[in-house]
């Protein structure tokens, strides 16, 4: 029988308006207050939560709030790890304030570019923290061919930035269409994605969709694709309060664990706790949904027989000493 587990990861960032570009003096945090509320709500729960900060988080008075909140936390039910929105994130190589949409995925940034924003990051939240963080989580989920590389030379260990079953190529983004919700290790990091689960006209062909991706990739590449999607009802969901019900979120876990899916990572973007603070959260009845739907979910996960919450960094520890204790045990019968 499997034993899932749980991942939160919240995406620790400013407020800003999603539809207007992306710009450097768009820096404000302001729901420092209502974070450490729903935080501590879902700690109460038995959760545990992973906040990937970016530079105008953690630089913020709030963010530094939440921060001094939850260190007493640390490494038991917060991890603090980091999250790159390049286009607020010093050092900057113009004085434009307006990104460009292609720049504001990290990994389409020049290496030393991309090196340098990354490092600067890091140690601000060593800084802010005391600790030098091991995971990430790209801004807009956008690995590129440099960031392995990067990650590796400034000591991280885990990466969260695949969505899975996603592609994102139409906004000059990275494409994780064939990529599955395993938790996978390659080239020395432990890759985490963002659980997101396939629908389609039959339960037995989102099942496929969802074990065999490269049928997406080429129902995508298909001249009729818009058509296909559209007769064999797919679709993709994430497992996120944001937009998605306690019962979409339960019904997809279900059908998750059932083809053997065993990790998941539920996230949200901070300034969704706030009205206004994204495009998810527009009123206060939204709100009030978007909090019944992520501690509801909690608590379902939790009544799960098994089933467990995890950091990604004690997961990196675990398997670390894991192969260590392997590597001991080979020695021992060769000697």
């Amino acid at each position: 029988m499997n034993k899932p587990k749980l991942a939160i990861v919240i995406h620790a960032e400013e407020e800003f308006d999603w539809d207007k570009g992306f710009y450097r003096s768009n820096t404000s945090v302001n729901h420092g207050d209502e974070l450490i509320a729903v935080v501590e709500e879902i700690i109460r729960r038995g959760g545990k939560v992973t906040l990937a900060m970016d530079y105008p988080f953690v630089s913020s008075t709030d963010g530094r709030k939440v921060i001094d909140h939850f260190l007493p936390f640390e490494n038991e039910a917060i991890e603090f790890a980091t999250h790159l929105h390049p286009w607020v994130n010093p050092p900057f190589t113009h004085d434009i304030d307006r990104e460009k949409n292609r720049l504001s995925f990290p990994g389409n940034l020049p290496g030393e570019l991309e090196f340098d924003k990354l490092k600067m990051l890091t140690e601000r939240v060593q800084e802010e923290t005391g600790t030098r963080p091991v995971t990430y989580l790209a801004g807009r989920y956008g690995i590129g061919i440099n960031t392995v590389g990067i990650l590796k030379e400034l000591g991280y260990k885990i990466d969260l930035s695949i969505s899975a079953y996603s592609n994102f190529s139409h906004v000059e983004g990275p494409n994780f269409v064939t990529y599955t919700n395993k938790v996978h290790t390659k080239d020395g990091l432990i890759y985490i994605p963002h659980t997101c689960s396939m629908g389609a006209i039959t339960q037995a062909f989102a099942n496929h969709l969802n074990l065999n991706p490269s049928t997406i990739e080429r129902i995508q590449q298909s001249k009729m694709s818009s058509l296909l999607y559209r007769l064999l009802r797919i679709s993709k969901l994430r497992l996120s309060p944001e937009g998605f019900s306690y019962l979409q979120m339960r019904t997809m876990t279900e059908r998750q664990i059932a083809i053997g899916q065993e990790e998941f990572v539920l996230s949200f973007h901070s300034p969704s706790v706030s009205v206004g603070g994204t495009p998810y959260v527009r009123s206060e009845k939204v709100l009030a949904e978007f909090k019944e739907a992520l501690y509801q979910y909690i608590d379902w996960f939790n009544s799960i027989e098994g089933s467990s919450t995890f950091l990604p960094a004690k997961m990196a520890e675990e398997k670390i000493a894991s192969n260590a204790s392997c590597c001991d045990k080979t020695a021992k019968a060769l000697s």
